[in-house]
């Protein structure tokens, strides 16, 4: 009977000391384009601590193949409906929401950490649910980012939100300036250390973090690719290089170890194969619909035949050519897919799509023919050119070098294959055409 009172003392005088707290990792997903990046998220949290369960808020926009593909990782998924901004009439894109504010209403859980789909954890970040009521980390300014956040959960704050959605001023547009100025006096609290060493401070129950739990990859890069801190999180903010998309590689080495995660991840999957065997295929089928667009024209098309043809107008055609190859390679392969494959995928469509364009340009305007030789030979010159660029620019460490090297690079590629294609497919079959006919007897009464 005095185990039982004495038990009921400690429960009631320290309940967290007796009943377990219950922690979780929630992010939100309102896009489809962000489905690897939550799987490979979803792996390495699972891989690093899997007592901790990991919870994505899935908006009304998202698939269910998506939905089954998080499941498929161990994921708790919570269907919910976007909160808006309140400035959607100037912020549509996806990004400009409130919704993470329906984590203060996850009273199933005492403590959260929210985590953007763009972070990869590079080690154990439990430590994290001991900062305290609402803690997050301070990059370039006195503003905190909300890629990365700790909060308590607590209906009375979420409902006290939602009546400041429309009132509380959003510096950006989105949920991280309404959280800024909702918890405005963070600037003002105490470090958090992760040791237990931190000082009890009565006036505040939150704690600003250290860089290294939001490691933002632009201070990597201005720091011309080194760490200042070993960082827990690295956190991909710069939109157009995120490690999913196959173009940053290898330009941006720090989504190197983004793809290991993946590919980890992936490890024992078909998924790198099928990708491989489906933009093949794309590859073949794009050459034979060029090759059969090429015949049509040549057929069909008979009044662009002309005695000359001046050189500017080559050298036009010849880069604008090349450049819609760029493009339309570049949108044909798949954002997400592997970046070696993807690479491959889009120098060969560049290649292929430039030098049969070229030689179709040829045929009308001329009505010369181009061999074939000429037409494989500005397809392997292109690709080798890009194989080249990518195994020198992975041999190089600096980033700013590499930066430096890269634009280097397309410039080059830019005067040297195109400058290629006009020689081969356009001046150099002109030429023998010509040269063919001054060979024949009488020639100068040929009219």
């Amino acid at each position: 009977m005095n185990a039982y009172i004495l038990g009921l003392l400690l429960l009631i005088s320290f309940p967290e000391s007796v009943t377990p707290q219950k922690y979780a990792y929630v992010s939100v997903l309102s896009s489809n384009d962000f489905l690897i990046p939550a799987k490979v998220l979803a792996y390495r949290l699972r891989k690093l601590n899997s007592s901790i369960p990991y919870i994505i808020i899935v908006t009304q926009d998202i698939t269910d193949y998506s939905i089954s593909e998080l499941k498929a990782q161990g994921v708790i998924v919570h269907n919910d409906t976007k909160i808006d901004t309140p400035y959607i009439a100037t912020h549509k894109a996806r990004k400009y929401q409130y919704t993470k504010i329906r984590l203060w209403a996850m009273t199933e859980f005492d403590v959260i950490v929210h985590l953007d789909l763009d972070v990869l954890p590079t080690r154990d970040i439990s430590t994290l649910f001991k900062c305290g009521s609402f803690c997050a980390v301070f990059r370039h300014s006195d503003m905190f980012n909300s890629g990365v956040f700790v909060l308590k959960t607590n209906e009375t704050v979420f409902h006290d939100m939602v009546q400041h959605v429309q009132t509380a001023e959003s510096y950006d547009g989105g949920d991280q300036g309404f959280l800024n100025t909702y918890f405005h006096d963070l600037k003002f609290s105490p470090m958090y250390d992760p040791t237990g060493n931190q000082p009890t401070c009565e006036n505040f129950t939150m704690s600003t973090l250290s860089a290294k739990f939001n490691y933002d990859i632009g201070m990597y890069y201005l720091n011309n690719g080194r760490f200042l801190v070993d960082p827990d999180i690295i956190h991909y903010t710069m939109g157009p290089t995120k490690p999913w998309l196959w173009w940053t590689y290898p330009l941006f080495d720090l989504n190197w170890q983004w793809l290991d995660a993946r590919k980890e991840m992936e490890q024992g999957s078909d998924a790198d194969v099928d990708t491989c065997i489906a933009l093949a295929g794309i590859n073949c089928l794009l050459i034979c619909v060029l090759l059969i667009i090429k015949a049509v024209l040549e057929h069909f098309v008979v009044n662009m035949t002309t005695d000359s043809v001046s050189d500017l107008e080559t050298h036009m055609v010849s880069q604008s050519i090349y450049l819609f190859s760029v493009w339309f390679s570049m949108k044909l392969a798949h954002q997400s897919a592997h970046p070696v494959p993807a690479w491959v995928f889009f120098t060969s469509n560049t290649a292929w799509t430039a030098a049969i364009l070229t030689s179709t340009y040829t045929r009308l305007r001329t009505g010369v023919d181009v061999k074939v030789k000429s037409i494989l030979s500005c397809g392997f010159f292109t690709m080798l050119s890009y194989a080249l660029s990518w195994l020198i620019l992975t041999q190089i460490t600096h980033f700013n070098t590499r930066v430096l090297f890269a634009i280097l690079f397309i410039l080059a590629q830019q005067i040297l294959v195109v400058t290629y294609y006009r020689y081969a497919l356009i001046l150099r079959p002109c030429r023998q055409q010509i040269h063919k006919y001054q060979i024949l007897p009488n020639n100068h009464h040929v009219a």
